[in-house]
């Protein structure tokens, strides 16, 4: 799992996407002359460069690969929306369990769920730096979770005990991700 993060003038940081094993993690990049966030591995992580050259000359000779490109982005600018609003406009709980119902989700449409699990290797600062959360908040709305039965996270995995009960807390919809998952979330 990578990370983007902004670093705040007092050194915490505010992680702005996570990006699951697959994703491009930024491939917005290509296009701007400088990055204005940070990348970080979040676990462990094997990461891949390409020159942007490289890349470019690959438009040129095959452009569906370059129109490939340019959906990855607009997928992500999808989520960064979902996620500024998830962060400012929902409560503690709904918020926890929407972006634990997103992972979930996207680990599960490209085959990184085992059973009814998923890895989301953070620390409960991380999650807080993520969720705009203290980690005392972040520990009660787990709590909240927990009881409910509809999600636990613990030791760097996500376990979702009732789908709809999470998704029901979360408000959580989907089709702003673009990707279908096949057979029983």
């Amino acid at each position: 799992m990578l990370a983007r993060y902004h670093t705040m003038s007092d050194g915490k940081r505010q992680y702005i996407s996570l990006h699951i094993s697959g994703d491009w993690a930024d491939a917005q990049g290509l296009f701007l002359d400088h990055m204005d966030h940070s990348v970080c591995a979040m676990g462990k992580a094997s990461v891949y460069s390409i020159p942007h050259s490289e890349l470019f000359e690959l438009f040129k000779d095959r452009p569906q690969i370059g129109f490939v490109v340019w959906r990855e982005t607009l997928i992500d600018a999808a989520i960064f929306r979902m996620t500024i609003t998830n962060n400012s406009a929902r409560h503690g709980a709904a918020r926890l369990a929407h972006f634990f119902a997103e992972l979930y989700y996207r680990s599960k449409a490209v085959g990184l769920v085992s059973g009814n699990s998923c890895y989301l290797p953070l620390s409960q600062t991380q999650l807080g730096e993520t969720l705009g959360m203290s980690i005392a908040t972040v520990n009660r709305n787990l709590q909240k979770l927990r009881k409910s039965g509809a999600a636990d996270w613990n030791s760097g995995r996500l376990t979702v005990g009732n789908w709809g009960k999470l998704t029901s807390i979360a408000g959580f919809d989907s089709s702003y991700i673009y990707q279908k998952v096949q057979g029983k979330k």
